[in-house]
């Protein structure tokens, strides 16, 4: 059976006894409906509780029905299981951690509770998937994979297919399960996935809360998450790893840390800082990338996208919403009242605040981009009396978004602004698989053409920086 989701889950409990309660991830992962029976068994060889759609073979085994709750934001019914036993003691024990597997295949579904598996040292991997796929376009594996914009920008390339999502928000795993379904998605912190999909591509952009000017600065915590990405990424045996993040993460002691530990199998590293507005974008992003393949011919033939001399920008209009579509105004009289109440903004700048249609420059779309804030850009109306927030389909164009990507209806629309903010930009990271894309082409041509070669033993690791200059990874 095919691995679908997986997710890590301390066992709580009611009456005293083990609970299982598993609202809609669980459920619409594994394809359950309200009120559907489901067979539940306790298998102590494994040590496992399973539960499954259809009836076990030859074997007894207890039934549930599934239940259901109201989604808040949607107002619709949501698949929910719900079950305590003393029973379930043999298996999972209150307070402690478990790792929820579903399985699908064909019509059976099937759920798997069990004691959290963890090897320090090793992590399992997935490798091809038994389901006989015929696409076989690059595999791609996305680490804090956010809501899937990123990866969405990948598949649009038409290059890429995504295999293992690894994400830690519940709400953003539920869109990475809504738009990738044929993928295998992880809801959890990364350090207690223990498994990762063999890949060609690796896509990683670790929480930059911790270095942003935005963040709180707290680098330490990003150090306890180097040591699982290394597993995880070292275990894909991904030929290309692609790093995104704000430039001061690439300076940062845990990332100095990851390449210490990859450098081994990965010793050809490229670094770049791109800033979106260069290409073309109106919005700015000001973002460091950097990329870590095992060989050299594949280094090699990986070029960065060239912002153009002369780039074609936009004017803002181009990205609004019909003049049909109704929008919430905002007195701008009352928003420079609060401005200049505090004594901290009074200096600050507003060229980029508030914009017209004619704009061909707006700040960076961030997480709290709903927030009143100088920070951000906002559209005034002709009168310039009035402004208003960006809208999220304004946003997504702007950002280069892919149509066919959708937020969940149950995710609140405050929710997805704060989602695309902590997102990328979309044209850029388009740029970059395309040139992914192309390295593994000419790779796989020259090394069709070659005859004979003699391998240069790499004895340092090999790496380009931002400025072009060849060095080494110390």
């Amino acid at each position: 059976m095919n691995l679908k989701f997986k997710k890590v889950y301390g066992i709580g409990k009611k009456a005293d006894q083990p609970r299982m309660y598993f609202r809609h991830l669980v459920c619409e992962a594994a394809g359950l409906e309200i009120g559907q029976e489901v067979y539940v068994k306790v298998n102590e060889e494994e040590p496992a509780i399973i539960l499954q759609n259809q009836p076990f073979e030859n074997e007894d085994g207890d039934k549930i029905h599934v239940s259901s709750f109201i989604n808040k934001n949607s107002g619709k019914r949501r698949p929910l299981i719900d079950t305590a036993k003393g029973e379930y003691n043999s298996i999972i024990s209150i307070k402690e951690k478990a790792e929820v597997l579903v399985y699908r295949e064909g019509s059976l579904s099937r759920i798997i509770v069990r004691p959290l598996r963890f090897n320090f040292q090793e992590k399992e991997k997935m490798g091809v998937r038994n389901d006989k796929r015929t696409d076989e376009r690059l595999r791609l594996l996305s680490i804090a994979a956010g809501a899937g914009l990123g990866t969405s920008c990948f598949v649009d390339s038409n290059y890429f297919v995504p295999v293992q999502e690894i994400e830690i928000e519940d709400d953003s795993a539920l869109n990475l399960l809504y738009n990738y379904p044929n993928s295998y998605v992880f809801q959890g912190d990364l350090r207690n996935e223990n498994t990762a999909h063999e890949s060609d591509v690796a896509f990683c952009t670790l929480p930059c809360n911790e270095f942003s000017s935005l963040g709180q600065g707290t680098e330490d915590v990003f150090n306890n998450l180097v040591l699982a990405t290394y597993h995880i990424l070292e275990a894909s045996n991904a030929s290309l790893i692609i790093f995104e993040n704000v430039p001061s993460f690439f300076k940062s002691k845990g990332y100095i840390m990851l390449q210490e530990l990859l450098k081994s199998k990965y010793p050809f590293w490229s670094e770049k800082n791109i800033e979106s507005y260069d290409f073309g974008t109106i919005a700015r992003r000001n973002r460091t990338y950097s990329i870590a393949a095992q060989s050299e011919e594949l280094f090699f033939n990986f070029q960065w996208p060239t912002p153009p001399s002369k780039p074609r920008r936009h004017k803002l209009k181009k990205y609004l919403d019909h003049a049909s579509v109704e929008h919430e105004w905002k007195s701008l009289a009352k928003w420079e009242e609060s401005f200049n109440s505090r004594e901290a903004w009074r200096n600050r700048s507003l060229k980029l605040t508030f914009v017209d249609e004619e704009a061909r420059e707006i700040q960076c779309i961030v997480k709290r981009y709903r927030s009143h804030c100088a920070s951000n850009t906002y559209l005034l109306n002709k009168e310039k009396t009035h402004w208003r927030f960006l809208s999220l389909a304004e946003i997504r164009r702007i950002l280069g978004i892919p149509d066919w990507f959708e937020f969940h209806e149950d995710i609140p629309l405050w929710r997805q602004y704060e989602q695309i903010g902590q997102g990328v930009d979309g044209n850029v990271i388009k740029a970059i698989a395309n040139q992914c894309a192309n390295a593994f082409v000419k790779a796989k041509v020259q090394s069709k053409e070659i005859v004979r070669k003699v391998k240069q033993s790499v004895t340092e690791a090999v790496s380009i920086s931002s400025s072009g200059q060849l060095g080494f990874v110390l």
